[in-house]
């Protein structure tokens, strides 16, 4: 059911509203004039990441636009009509012009008569978006403006997520978690062991492993346990068309993070090969401009014990030797054992026996845990085919030999 579209009082009620709000009455400009609606904002600042902000709100709330122009520090964007194929009365609908060209910091939005509710809300949430700065925009909101996922401090971890791999717990524990929850007892005995006391808790970590092996869900695991913002930075989300630029987002990440000592966060860095390769071999001049950052940013923890970095790859050999020796501590998650696939699916598939749990163990050697668990959904849904089909008596749950069904199809 669409909203209902909002008339010409409501429009300028709201607007006005938020132009208070965000104390933006003099940055803050709109008009109705002969059935035209004009926008401006004042912007302190138009960089790529606005650029691309724009574009990605824009398409949250319509799904069809074309792009006039899009480069750095600009971009111009009309709706389409909502066929395709129709191109009546196109110039009459909503137009967004951001630009940071030539001194000018600007967003104007022109609409050919009133605003419908999607136009209207969009509006409301890119003024928003562009003015969080100036409104007393957070921390991790800035982080996450610039391209990274943040899950706030206390946000909820499923643990059987993880389940199996308790050394590699115990070690987590010990060389991450607890020096994290209790620096002062670490940073005593330093003071008590060393001539000059420095920082003893690991301030970057690296995860190796296969893929599905947890190296993520540990992450999110510390993070939890710690009490702490987790802040994943994609590195599809920072890669630019333009020279040098990507470097410049990976570095302003970094320097965001850093400029609230007070606030600590989990930085975690997912397939970090892909910008780590050994500089021995033919990288392109991007991915090495992007190294160079890395390393330089992650010598930078030194002086900022707040945060701690956590990178993850599935190809340790490729890495960078440089990269390497910034890391700390290197923790190693190989491919379950027969005990830790014996607790996986004792959480995954609970109905089963102790014997059957076993023998499927010996079965499911060498996959790793996301395997495992992919494999108990596909049995699940296996069996309930067969309910569905009368084969089984509704309620059944599903028998070691789904499992066994499951597993030979997925290695098919």
């Amino acid at each position: 059911m669409s909203l209902p579209e909002p008339g010409f009082q409501e429009i300028e009620t709201t607007l006005r509203a938020l132009s208070t709000e965000l104390e933006l009455e003099e940055l803050f400009h709109f008009s109705f004039e002969k059935k035209h609606f004009q926008l401006s904002l004042e912007l302190p600042q138009v960089d790529d990441a606005l650029v691309l902000t724009v574009l990605t709100t824009a398409k949250r709330h319509i799904e069809n636009w074309r792009i006039h122009t899009f480069e750095q520090g600009y971009i111009s964007i009309q709706a389409l009509n909502e066929s395709l194929f129709s191109s009546e009365g196109i110039l009459d609908q909503i137009k967004i012009r951001l630009s940071g060209l030539y001194g000018e910091k600007k967003l104007e939005i022109t609409r050919k008569g009133s605003l419908s509710a999607a136009e209207l809300s969009l509006i409301i949430t890119l003024v928003r978006t562009l003015t969080k700065k100036r409104a007393g925009t957070g921390l991790l909101e800035q982080l996450a403006e610039n391209g990274c996922t943040v899950y706030p401090s206390g946000f909820s971890f499923r643990e059987e997520e993880l389940a199996g791999y308790t050394e590699i717990k115990k070690e987590i524990t010990e060389s991450i978690l607890l020096p994290l929850s209790n620096p002062d007892v670490l940073a005593g005995i330093a003071r008590g062991t060393r001539v000059v006391a420095g920082q003893s808790k690991p301030k970057a970590v690296l995860f190796t492993g296969p893929p599905g092996v947890g190296k993520t869900s540990m992450a999110g695991y510390i993070a939890s346990k710690a009490g702490l913002p987790l802040v994943y930075i994609p590195l599809e989300n920072i890669l630019s068309a333009y020279f040098g630029e990507s470097s410049k987002r990976l570095a302003a990440i970094f320097d965001l993070a850093a400029s609230a000592p007070e606030q600590r966060l989990v930085l975690f860095i997912d397939e970090i090969d892909s910008l780590g390769l050994s500089r021995n071999d033919k990288i392109f001049e991007t991915t090495r401009r992007m190294l160079s950052v890395l390393l330089r940013k992650l010598d930078g923890l030194e002086s900022n014990t707040s945060n701690i970095i956590i990178g993850a790859t599935n190809r340790m050999e490729d890495l960078d030797a440089a990269l390497l020796s910034r890391f700390d501590s290197i923790v190693h998650f190989p491919l379950p054992d027969k005990k830790d696939i014996v607790e996986i699916l004792a959480r995954f598939a609970k109905q089963l026996t102790t014997p059957e749990t076993v023998e499927l163990a010996d079965l499911f050697l060498g996959q790793p845990p996301r395997a495992l668990r992919d494999i108990c959904a596909r049995a699940e849904r296996i069996a309930a085919r067969e309910i569905i089909e009368g084969k089984l008596i509704a309620g059944s749950l599903p028998t070691k030999e789904h499992y066994q069904a499951a597993f030979s199809r997925r290695i098919m």
